[in-house]
């Protein structure tokens, strides 16, 4: 067991080069609105109410920086529901960019991860402006507050840059 925890945490010693980790002001010009969901891959309790409070955490780091938000909760992928969460009709989506969670998560061990990908919707499909992740093992209740926690700390200076090239 010792050995596959050193080679866990060996590999996030690894440079991850297919994820963009800094929100350019180029990248991240023109968008004045956010949209949150978290797609579950698991039915880990802790694991998806991990991500449901990262959502929570994102909300308020969202419009302080003057943009708006609109969270459109959890969906579960892999049991018979694969959909992605659409805003509703009426909302304003024009200058929208999206923040997508996926979610992974087992019960024993207790492990999760999150990866984080914020992209604009294009018509030749996801254009990917950001991404990053985060993983933990261990006691369920600390790796799902400890990775909630550790993820709004990654997102702080991509609403930032965000706010900052808002189109007004």
């Amino acid at each position: 067991m010792h050995r596959i925890i050193f080679a866990f945490f060996c590999t996030l010693a690894l440079p991850a080069t297919a994820q963009e980790r800094i929100l350019s002001a180029q990248k991240a010009k023109g968008f004045d609105t956010v949209i949150t969901q978290c797609v579950s891959l698991t039915r880990a309790a802790f694991a998806n109410a991990g991500c449901d409070d990262l959502l929570i955490r994102i909300d308020p780091m969202v419009r302080a920086e003057g943009l708006k938000h609109i969270g459109l909760g959890r969906t579960e992928w892999g049991f018979g529901t694969d959909v992605f969460l659409r805003p509703p009709a009426e909302a304003d989506i024009a200058n929208s960019v999206y923040l997508t969670a996926y979610l992974r998560g087992s019960i024993d061990p207790p492990t999760m991860s999150v990866w984080l990908s914020l992209y604009k919707e294009t018509a030749q499909g996801r254009l990917i402006l950001w991404e990053d992740s985060g993983l933990g093992a261990g006691d369920q209740s600390y790796i799902a507050n400890a990775l909630s926690q550790g993820l709004a700390q990654k997102l702080t200076p991509v609403f930032q840059t965000l706010g900052q090239n808002r189109e007004n």
